[in-house]
């Protein structure tokens, strides 16, 4: 199984934001870059997708037969037990 390494990470964001590769990967790297900050908030959100996505995909795969996960927001929280 291939993993999704950070080079290939900055090479897709680059893509989609007609960027350089070198900029966003010193953004992933937590480095100093002349970007503006809605520019580094918006590639820090797309390689959060990214790895959350490719997550998805590493567990469909390897448990098939688990239903998709619900998601957090919108269910009721569990109920509290009393003492």
């Amino acid at each position: 199984m291939k993993a999704l390494r950070l080079h290939e990470i900055s090479k897709r964001i680059a893509e989609q934001m007609k960027l350089k590769s070198s900029d966003v990967r010193a953004v992933l790297e937590s480095k100093k870059t002349d970007l503006p900050k809605a520019a580094v908030k918006q590639i820090t959100e797309l390689a959060r997708t990214m790895i959350h996505e490719e997550l998805m995909r590493i567990d469909a795969q390897r448990h098939p037969d688990a239903p998709p996960p619900q998601p957090r927001r919108g269910r009721a929280a569990a109920p509290r037990r009393s003492r």
